[in-house]
């Protein structure tokens, strides 16, 4: 077999142009079934590893799989909120860690960067995912924040940079606003969606929603314009006007004059993510909220597979018209190669007189072939492999 395959490749690179047309047309009918193989198996082991590490999620009434994307891929909106007072229930649980999410916001985009969710939480968050600074530190203070590796990468933003908040509307001038935050530090790179994310506290994310503000001091030092009259010189009282507007950046000197109205159970969240320390703390946990209308307590890993369901039915589609494709080009290569071997018949005459056996000529003939499907095989999975991580991360774009 060595020679044959050493006259196999001789005869190969002597009609390279019908090798490698035979190869790249190998390459894609293997190429297309593989890479599909591939992307969805890392796509699987991608979702369903962050649905596995979160045990439970509470939320508002309404589409399971929305709250589950918002709650652990931070991409959908729910119907409605929660509020603390749906936590504090939570966290009243024995064995139960209830790490709270407000997740309304994103950053201001820049040219060729788009927004990142900003995602109001508690340091139990950090705890619960481990997360790790990479530089820098955890927002501590009112207006500080921490950004996720890639986001940072693509911003270009690092410590010590500040980054803007984009209002919903525009057109809301009493909440809403944007804000001004502190970079304190960028999280280590943790492979998921927390990378594309910037974390705030709670607190942060209610002075953007404009539940939170303060005000400026208003002396004869203030910008005239933003005064509505000024007493007679030697007065000591001015008049704010209407433009004097809450701070849009929270800095040492303000940070005091900062406040909340109203109660703080009714503050809004937009789920709650649910940490049992013990399979029977998440049973009990589960039936506490099971008859509740308000509110719905679920389990992520089941949510995820109900949406797997949906994407292997989409697979075994794709996989259906890719192999009646492949079906067609495996005859039209067939085509191809018996062509080939009618013109090469003269050929094998040849070696058949020098004293060449037809068993012979069989096995020259085979380890063409077999070295035609290995060279289009690791040129197909090479491209699949190549190809994996951009196709995973469209195909989480168009389902999630």
């Amino acid at each position: 077999m060595n020679s044959a395959f050493y006259l196999a490749v001789r005869s190969l690179c002597w009609h390279r142009s019908r090798s490698l047309a035979v190869i790249f047309s190998l390459a894609v009918i293997i190429w297309l079934p593989a890479t599909l193989r591939i992307t969805l198996n890392q796509f699987r082991s991608e979702i369903s590893a962050r649905a596995v590490s979160t045990p439970l999620v509470i939320g508002a009434p309404g589409s399971r799989i929305d709250l589950v994307m918002h709650s652990l891929y931070f991409r959908s909106q729910p119907a409605t909120t929660v509020t603390m007072a749906e936590h504090q229930l939570a966290a009243e649980s024995s064995g139960v860690t209830a790490v709270p999410l407000h997740v309304r916001f994103t950053t201001r985009s820049q040219p060729g960067v788009d927004g990142a969710p900003i995602v109001g939480t508690t340091p139990e968050y950090f705890t619960f995912r481990k997360l790790t600074p990479q530089s820098g530190e955890l927002p501590a203070l009112l207006g500080e924040c921490v950004l996720g590796a890639d986001y940072a990468e693509r911003s270009g933003l690092r410590t010590g940079d500040t980054v803007l908040s984009a209002p919903r509307n525009a057109l809301n001038l009493a909440g809403d606003y944007p804000l001004q935050m502190l970079i304190t530090g960028v999280l280590a790179r943790n492979h998921s969606p927390d990378d594309d994310a910037v974390f705030t506290d709670l607190r942060t994310a209610w002075v953007i929603e404009g539940i939170g503000h303060g005000h400026q001091n208003v002396d004869r030092q203030t910008d005239p314009t933003l005064l509505l009259s000024n007493e007679r010189e030697g007065a000591a009282s001015v008049t704010a006007g209407l433009a004097v507007l809450p701070y849009l950046e929270i800095t040492d000197q303000n940070r005091d004059s900062f406040h909340f109205h109203g109660n703080t159970s009714e503050f809004p969240l937009t789920a709650v993510l649910a940490v049992p320390a013990t399979e029977r703390d998440r049973v009990k946990l589960l039936g506490r909220f099971s008859g509740s209308r308000q509110l719905q307590c679920i389990s992520p890993p089941q949510v995820i597979e109900e949406l797997l369901s949906i994407v292997f039915r989409i697979e075994q589609f794709v996989l259906m018209f890719t192999l009646a494709a492949a079906a067609a080009a495996l005859l039209l290569l067939g085509l191809v190669l018996n062509l080939s071997l009618r013109l090469r018949a003269a050929e094998m005459q040849t070696m058949f007189r020098l004293g060449c056996s037809r068993l012979t000529i069989l096995r020259l003939q085979s380890a063409e072939v077999l070295l035609l499907l290995v060279s289009a095989a690791a040129i197909a999975v090479a491209g699949g492999l190549l190809a994996r991580s951009t196709a995973a991360a469209l195909l989480q774009q168009l389902l999630l």
